[in-house]
Order: structure tokens, then sequence, then C-alpha cells
């Protein structure tokens, strides 16, 4: 009887214990199962985590190596339960499955029952229409909309016009004749016009046509102001033709967002320099350390990169992407900094590489954790801290050898 006891008792305890390792915090996700390319995706979320932290709502395109396209934050200021929402875009994205995931910066885990993972299905219906008329049009005060729409039945469709936030045209249902539509739009003013629409099916697509003004660019030939222009320009190539030795220097670039410097010539840039493969869903966090300045530092010339960094963990975040297509990007430091943060990825969603870093006066170039919690990410290159169970399990563990000892004495 005594031994059924200790066995009843020592269950109990296993289930408190074990209890307490689940996490009384959760997160939930609503999202819609499928949505039409085109359409937003609205998200809403409730949770319970504690103050401070941030939930990150991440969106990405599932395929082989998942590629995020957007990503929103949300701060827990308050205690208790906090309900958020969030829209994706879904404009000119692939038609395919796609996941919207919370995170925790804070990296707490999640009970049981949330449902912090969605998989959002995106329809893509667009190619059901062809359009035929023209995509670049001479204003004359009317737009001209032809399309052709396949396999359709009905006699009218519905349509929306607009001229950026402004709304030209409906929503209004207008004639379909043998799935052909032809329509002529009245317009006030040139411009790129956004034409949708919309069937009983639902939302089916955007298409674009600008409208020009003619002969935009010749008309200015006979004006004053061109000819005024040119001599100008005239004017400050006759100042530096006489020194050719100006253009045989790096030239210099003032960042908008920032005092420090970009550089236009990479090629005379050396020094230490680390590689990592990277994506737009895993970039790569550097470090730059150095006790000599001014520091420039450069990507790769293999890609399109975009470079985020931060002259302390605190800072606010520069963005670098000057460089069009397979080039360098290229920064200067001018400030004594010893610790500059990196975070560097490709410009495209699509596309993964090795983006290799060159800094020039820094006396090392790392991958680094401290630089991917500067950036609010997860620690990845080293070894992750986790919180320790130790003290629960060591009271249960000599509780069970202590009873054992009951046992064996009893009998």
């Amino acid at each position: 009887m005594n031994r059924r006891i200790v066995i009843l008792s020592l269950i109990i305890l296993l289930l408190l214990v074990c209890s307490t390792q689940v996490s009384a915090y959760y997160l939930t996700l609503d999202a819609p199962a499928q949505v039409k390319v085109g359409e937003p995706i609205n998200v809403n979320g409730t949770t319970n985590v504690p103050p401070p932290d941030k939930i990150d709502v991440v969106f990405s395109h599932q395929m082989n190596i998942p590629v995020e396209k957007a990503r929103k934050s949300i701060q827990i200021t308050e205690k208790g339960d906090n309900a958020f929402n969030v829209t994706f875009d879904t404009t000119g994205l692939e038609k395919g499955n796609y996941k919207i995931e919370g995170l925790s910066s804070s990296q707490r885990d999640f009970s049981v029952g949330s449902k912090s993972i969605r998989v959002v299905k995106l329809i893509d219906r667009s190619d059901l229409i062809k359009f035929t008329s023209q995509l670049w049009q001479e204003f004359d005060k009317k737009l001209i909309i032809e399309a052709k729409i396949s396999d359709y039945t009905d006699n009218a469709i519905q349509m929306d016009v607009s001229k950026g936030s402004k709304k030209v045209f409906g929503p209004e249902s207008i004639p379909v004749t043998r799935g052909v539509i032809k329509y002529e739009l009245p317009i006030e003013e040139p411009g790129t016009y956004e034409i949708s629409f919309t069937d009983y099916d639902g939302f089916i697509g955007k298409y674009n046509i600008v409208s020009e003004e003619k002969d935009i660019y010749s008309s200015q030939i006979d004006t004053e102001e061109p000819v005024v222009e040119q001599t100008r320009e005239v004017s400050r190539t006759s100042e530096i033709t006489p020194e050719p030795t100006i253009a045989q220097t790096p030239k210099p670039v003032k960042n908008e967002e920032t005092e420090d410097t970009v550089v236009e010539d990479p090629k005379s840039i050396s020094g230490v320099s680390t590689s990592a493969e990277v994506s737009r869903e895993n970039p790569g966090y550097f470090l730059i350390s150095s006790e000599k300045f001014p520091i420039i530092f450069k990507t790769s010339d293999n890609n399109d990169w975009v470079i985020e960094y931060k002259k302390s963990s605190k800072d606010a975040v520069v963005k670098v992407n000057d460089k069009i297509g397979d080039e360098s990007e290229v920064v200067k430091i001018e400030e004594k900094e010893p610790e500059i943060y990196l975070k560097v990825y490709p410009y495209s969603f699509k596309k993964a590489d090795r983006v290799t870093i060159t800094a020039d006066g820094a006396e090392s170039v790392t991958l680094s954790d401290d630089a991917a919690k500067a950036f609010g990410a997860p620690p990845r290159y080293g070894e992750e801290k986790k919180e320790t169970s130790f003290p629960i399990m060591a009271v249960f563990i000599g509780f069970v050898i202590l009873s054992i000892i009951y046992v064996k004495k009893r009998e």
C-alpha cells in the first residue's frame, strides 16, 4: 500500500514539474487561408507576453528556401492580453503558399495551444485578362481600355480606375461582349492610371496605362529655359576640363540619410575581410572593430547588395543601396567608432549569395551575434544560451532517490 502511495506521489510531482516547464505565454495569429494576388492579407493577433518585448510578424514565401517578403513589428508595452493587427501587401507577388509567423524578440517559448504560424495561399487570376490596349497612350482626354477575358460568359465586369490615391472611376460595371472589353474613359490629366477588375468570384488583377502629353520633350526645345541649362552645363564642363587629375580620384557622394561619405570607386579599397552566405530572410551580421579612423568598408561586387549599419547598438539604422546591379556598396566612416555593426543582404528577395565585407583601416571584421542583437535578431553564430531548469530538476531527482531508499527500507 505504501509503495502505491509513493509511486502515485511521484507521478503527481512529475506532472507538476512538467507543467512548470510549459510556457504560460501564448501567441495566436489569425489570417485568411486564401487570398487573391493584389489583395491585402489582414492578420489579427493576441498575446500575453509581458513587457518589454517585441513581436515580429514575418511574411515569407514558402519555397525550398523560405524567402522573407515583409516584416511588421509590434512593441509590447502593457501587461496582460494584447491584441494587434497588421496588413501585408500582395501586389506583384507570385501565386503559391506563403507563411505568416509570429516571433518574440526575447525568444520566449509559447504554450502548446498557441497558433503562431499560419499558411496563406495566394491565388493569381490576373492571367485571365489579356490587355490589348496600348500601355502608353498619347493624352487626348480619354483612356482607351481594351482587354480579352478567357472563358468569360458574363456580359459585365466591375472596373475601378485610380490615379495615385485619387479614385477616377468606379467601382462600376462595364459591358463585356463575347469576352472582350472595350471602354473609353474620359480623363482630365496625363499620368499613370491603375485599372482593377473584379467579378463574382472576387478580385482578378490590376493593370497600368500611362497617358503622356504629346511631344512632351520636343516641345521644350524651342523654349529658352533648356538653352540656359545647356549653357550652364557647358560652363561647368569648361571649368573642370583644365584639371584632369580631379577625374582620376574617387568621387565621394554624400548619403542622404547620414553625414558619412559613400565612395564611388571601390577598387583601391583593401584590408581585412569576412564572407558569409546571405539572403533577404537570412542576412549577414558583421562587426567591424578598429581604433583607427576613418574606416572605409565595402561589399563584394557579385550582387546588388544592401548595407544597413549602426555606429552603436542604440544608434539609428542607416541604409545604403546606392549602386544598381552587381557593384560594390562602399561607406566611409569619419568619426571614431570602435565598433560598427553591419547587416547585409541582397536587394532581390529571390537571390541568395555569398557576400564579402572588406574594411580598410579596421583591426577585424567578424560575423557577430552582438551585431545581430543590435538589429534585434537572435544569435546565430555561437551557442545560443538557454534558460536551464536545473534547480527544479535537482529537487525532483533528490525526491526520487529518497523515495526509492524509503521503499527499500520498508521492504
